[in-house]
């Protein structure tokens, strides 16, 4: 990519669908090809070895963008329950090796819990970095919820069927894609992000003027 005045591709640090799609989508008027992980004949592991999301999510977005010469955003997040010390946090995704035995998990975890103990938010944090892997910005979201102690819904996935929101009082996952992407943590920090890229992608072309 060397000697163009700004990047043309933006790499998603994943190999997720739903999440290169929905960065595409919010992404439709910005002048870049959006791509992912899948979409290149080989990618580096991207491991998560701090102890907070902004540092994950900053180490798989260099970690990316390092290893294949693009623009590369990433995202690290998970459920936060402070009655749990924080638990699951960053370990959202690793306390089991499935969303049906996680929430099992969590819900063991909580049993004898009850009222604002069972209180608990998201968070996500997006990164990204530009080619040689230096940060260009972080963004995070976070939303607010309460753990019930049975699941509902069919859609979503991860902690979705338990985490009931308030506003709507229905779980994640029993609102459609998009009732919940207007309220989620990750659909926040896209939003954010997706405002501020034109920007920074500006920058970029003036700084290589």
């Amino acid at each position: 990519m060397s000697g163009v005045s700004r990047p043309e591709v933006l790499l998603v640090a994943s190999e997720n669908p739903g999440k290169v799609a929905e960065i595409r989508g919010l992404l439709t008027a910005v002048p870049l090809q959006v791509i992912s992980l899948a979409d290149l004949p080989s990618s580096p592991h991207l491991s998560e070895p701090y102890d907070t999301f902004a540092g994950n999510a900053q180490h798989k977005a260099a970690t990316a963008a390092c290893a294949n010469g693009y623009l590369a955003v990433a995202d690290d997040s998970g459920l936060v329950v402070p009655a749990l010390d924080g638990a699951p946090g960053i370990r959202s995704s690793r306390v089991a090796d499935s969303d049906a035995e996680r929430i099992g998990w969590l819900l063991e975890e909580m049993k004898d819990l009850t009222g604002e103990q069972r209180a608990a938010y998201f968070v996500c944090v997006t990164a990204l970095a530009d080619l040689h892997g230096e940060m260009l910005g972080t963004w995070q979201g976070r939303v607010d919820g309460i753990i019930i102690a049975q699941p509902q819904g069919e859609g979503g996935f991860g902690y979705d069927p338990v985490f009931l929101y308030p506003p709507t009082q229905q779980t994640f996952a029993q609102m459609s894609s998009q009732e919940k992407n207007d309220a989620s943590h990750r659909g926040q920090a896209l939003r954010a992000f997706a405002r501020d890229l034109p920007a920074i992608l500006n920058d970029i072309a003036s700084d290589n003027e």
